[in-house]
């Protein structure tokens, strides 16, 4: 890991005072200032000069030391740094620098249990800094092989929970069977920064999320694979204090897709035996039973916390992908049937056998090893649903109906089908031996797969609020499992800046403000209760960064860096209650033409000696620049702000200032750098992010002999920064919403948008906000994603620059930003405005510096809990935690 000092950037401000008594105390605090200021500028020698220095004049001063110790722990002398920090620490026990330095000293030097030490040393005095929670989560649990003793099987049955008539059932204080909704939360736990299987550390982050589920009126936590063993020590010490309002455990077993080139190998031994290893460990760990060694990417320790009692069942597997059931059916077609002693299935696909089989031995176990059963089901989604989908086609049959109407195909399609195959639950039965029972899962979302928004029954669906695609999907659903319980174990909306796909009801993925996606999710949450399903999981309880989806993966690159940085364009990162933001929280920038959170931030541009002479609105006073994880932030000082008499061009060359267009759009302007970008300001209604047209991924191509003429939007092979001076300048359209054809030959248009769009609010307003412009003030705030600027990995300065030969992008790191902006009249725009910024004499343009930014391993970050919290406490508290059956 790259070393990250948060709080040394602080330099002389963070570091200690110089040793009390020394008698050149103005010129020790100088030499280390000097050193920090070398040390920052990755001048390592030069700031160990610097530092030792000090310490010749001052041998004892503990930030001399503290410098010393990083200097050479950067230059590898390890011994030499360990005792540097052991000395500053014994002068200041309280020093985070010390303390931290001393632990990534002992983490590079192998000695794990000192650098444990000293990192949760170093939190005790920064609580909750994401640098020492980073290193942290590196460092695996130690399994200790004498923490768990030997237990004997119990005599008697213990069914922790069954299912009921379309619910699940656990037993009341009296010890009676009564129905139960689930109200679950779904808990992925990858913090910024982090892969999935890096887990938060043992420093109460779970149990502050445990307590926040209860509080939003959840019952029951949802995890797709094994934790580390403080969650379900977290999880049991809640719920011995909360007898009467338990927390539940909905527990899955993940599975990484099988092998095979269609990944149809679902009987592979190997891959078969570890999928079992894991639910062995899972079922294991929920009876606080299991020694769990390191393994890279997966949690490890002893696990001795028994949550059996408030584990209500097992999800098993993933979201299989339907060329692989396909394909593994094709190769076992005889695979029909599976009597085992929990679980049996008669009349199955061969896939749907396998599911049960699984099932059966995840049973079979929990009930050799402890004599405990509950409900169980496999995952599933309505890519593979039991259901027929009269508007959906093959990419065979969309293929050959195109052409029967004369179409020629530009591109085919990269989604597969949708209504190929199905997975039923409702085949596979419980025995008389196991009375806890099975159940269905899916994961259902409102937007996608396509019949979900086309499909004419659905569109036509009212749920008791109204019209909903989504409550006639999902009581098509629950009707066809007849009186098996029916859970939607993931469902939600993101409120992401970018968008995935359209829904009619507007329940989009993504492109939805925070407070949209609170009244959408708690409207979701009624449906499905309305619907007869017995109950939800909600995704998820934070945002995750290091998702990803379809519509913008191909431009974050590479894919192992996208944990680092936050995109708003993506909506897969943004589903949480959790909101985690990019940057530290007291020095956010917040879109409010508040000027207040630019204070200490250098001016990029400010007005020259030379005085503007144009008129208030078309004076430009100064610009400034910043940035962190998801955002390059734009402050723009204006005379006045009157759009009707002054627009602005805000111009970006993002890479190489000879590449790019030399030329404003509207004006026509010529500019001594080529632009990859304009910001174009023209008013509240109307502004955007315009891209330079050889530098814009996509082109629209007309699909010969439709009728009526259909565009369809492909990929531009040859995009790259190009240097011309056409002016030239395009919004940014993506298609979230292919054009599709259906068996009866009706088309469905796709649907686009302009990506690039700015949204003129507050932030306060709308979480969407992308620029405020102050009339009073003639402040204009603005904030553009990375991604809108086409960086692929803002933490390593790469910039997308072209396409490999087999279709892949390809990506440079770029020296940093140029900025050049122009005010001009909108009525008269071939009239000179003003410049920044502003040269001399007849030189229009003064010279323009390059901004940068420094990369980093380790991102800033802070959490916000968003209005989904509220609401969904409200949604869940208008549901009954018992209803009768149904």
């Amino acid at each position: 890991m790259r070393l990250v000092v948060i709080l040394l950037c602080m330099a002389a401000a963070s570091s200690p005072s110089a040793q009390p008594g020394c008698s050149t105390l103005p010129a020790v605090r100088q030499a280390i200032e000097r050193g920090w200021s070398a040390y920052r500028s990755s001048d390592i020698t030069g700031a160990g000069k610097e530092f030792k220095h000090a310490l010749a004049l001052c041998p004892n001063d503990a930030g001399a030391l503290t410098g010393a110790g990083y200097a050479a722990m950067r230059e590898g002398r390890l011994p030499e740094a360990q005792t540097f920090f052991a000395r500053a620490i014994a002068l200041d026990s309280m020093s985070y620098d010390a303390v931290a330095g001393a632990g990534m000293t002992a983490y590079r030097a192998g000695d794990r249990a000192a650098a444990r030490r000293n990192f949760e040393r170093a939190l005790r005095i920064v609580p909750n800094d994401s640098t020492m929670l980073a290193y942290l989560s590196q460092l695996p649990t130690q399994v200790a092989q004498d923490v768990l003793s030997a237990r004997a099987r119990p005599s008697v049955t213990t069914v922790g929970a069954r299912t009921g008539r379309r619910v699940i059932e656990v037993r009341n204080a009296a010890g009676q069977w009564t129905p139960m909704w689930i109200k679950a939360v779904n808990l992925g736990a990858a913090l910024p920064g982090k892969y999935p299987s890096e887990f938060p550390p043992n420093d109460g982050t779970y149990d502050r999320w445990i307590q926040l589920v209860a509080e939003m009126g959840a019952n029951a936590i949802r995890v797709y694979t094994i934790h580390p063993p403080h969650f379900y020590a977290a999880l049991r010490a809640w719920n011995l204090a909360h007898a009467r309002n338990p927390v539940w455990l909905i527990h899955g077993v993940w599975a990484e897709p099988p092998p095979g080139k269609k990944e149809e190998q679902y009987d592979d031994p190997q891959w078969l035996a570890q999928f079992r290893r894991e639910m062995q460990r899972v079922v294991s760990l929920t009876h606080g039973d299991a020694l769990i060694p390191p393994a890279r990417g997966h949690a490890s320790g002893a696990y001795s916390a028994d949550v059996s009692p408030w584990t209500l069942g097992y999800i098993i597997g993933r979201e299989w992908e339907p060329y692989s059931v396909v394909e593994y059916n094709a190769l076992h077609q005889s695979k029909t049937s599976h009597r085992g002693q929990y679980i049996t299935i008669n009349g199955g696909n061969p896939l749907e056998t396998w599911a049960a089989e699984q099932c059966d031995y995840m049973v079979s176990f929990e009930m050799q090893r402890y004599n405990a059963q509950r409900p169980i089901a496999y995952t599933n989604w309505p890519t593979l649903d039991p259901l027929t989908h009269p508007t959906e086609t093959s990419m065979p049959q969309e293929i050959a109906l195109l052409r029967a109407r004369g179409e020629q195909i530009v591109q085919k399609s990269k989604e597969y089908d949708n209504d190929a195959v199905a997975l039923d639950a409702v085949k596979m039965h419980a025995t008389a031996a196991f009375p806890a029972g099975v159940f269905a899962s899916y994961h259902v979302y409102p937007y996608y797969p396509e019949f979900l928004v086309v499909d004419p029954g659905y569109s036509n669906a009212r749920s008791p609020e109204g019209p909903s695609n989504y409550f006639g999907y999902l009581l098509e659903l629950v009707a066809h499992h007849g009186d098996m319980p029916v859970v939607i174990s993931e469902y939600g909306v993101p409120s992401s800046r970018g968008i995935g796909h359209f829904q009619p009801q507007g329940w989009n993925h993504g492109g939805l403000s925070e407070q949209q996606q609170a009244l959408i999710d708690a409207r979701l949450t009624r449906d499905i209760f309305a619907s007869g399903a017995a109950g939800t999981g909600l995704f998820a309880l934070i945002d995750e960064w290091f998702k990803r989806s379809w519509i913008v993966t191909d431009f974050e690159h590479p894919a192992e860096r996208k944990r680092l940085w936050l995109n708003p364009l993506d909506a897969e990162e943004n589903y949480g209650v959790i909101a985690m933001r990019a940057g530290r929280a007291d020095s956010r920038i917040r879109i409010d033409g508040d000027t207040a959170d630019w204070r200490g931030r250098p001016v990029l541009y400010r007005e020259t000696a030379r005085a503007s002479t144009v008129a208030a609105p078309l004076r430009l006073k100064s610009l400034r620049v910043a940035q962190d994880e998801a955002y390059v932030y734009l402050r723009l000082d204006v005379g006045r702000v009157d759009w009707a008499r002054a627009n602005y061009h805000i111009g970006i060359d993002t890479y190489r200032q000879n590449l790019g267009d030399t030329r404003f759009p509207h004006t026509a302007s010529p500019v001594p750098v080529g632009l990859e970008f304009v910001v174009d300001l023209r008013g509240v209604v109307g502004s955007q992010v315009l891209v330079d047209h050889p530098y814009n991924p996509y082109r629209p191509v007309a699909i010969p002999g439709s009728k009526p003429q259909a565009i369809q939007y492909v990929y531009n092979t040859n995009v790259r920064p190009v240097a011309n001076s056409l002016a030239e300048w395009d919004s940014l359209v993506v298609v979230p919403n292919r054009r599709r054809i259906g068996p009866d030959g009706k088309i469905y248009p796709a649907i686009s948008y302009n990506r690039n769009r700015l949204l003129h609010s507050r932030e306060s307003d709308n979480s969407l906000a992308d620029w405020f412009a102050d009339p009073a003030s003639g402040v204009i705030e603005v904030r553009i994603p990375w991604g809108m600027l086409q960086v692929v990995d803002p933490s390593t300065r790469s910039v997308l620059t072209g396409n490999t030969p087999d279709g892949f992008i390809s990506s440079s790191a770029t020296e940093g930003f140029r900025f050049v902006v122009e005010s001009y009249d909108p009525s008269k725009p071939g009239v000179a405005g003003d410049v920044l910024p502003r040269g001399a004499g007849a030189t229009r343009f003064g010279d323009i510096p390059t901004w940068t930014w420094p990369t980093w391993e380790v991102p800033q970050w802070h959490s916000e809990i968003k209005p989904l919290f509220g609401a969904m406490q409200r949604a869940f508290g208008s549901i009954p935690d018992h209803p009768p059956a149904r």
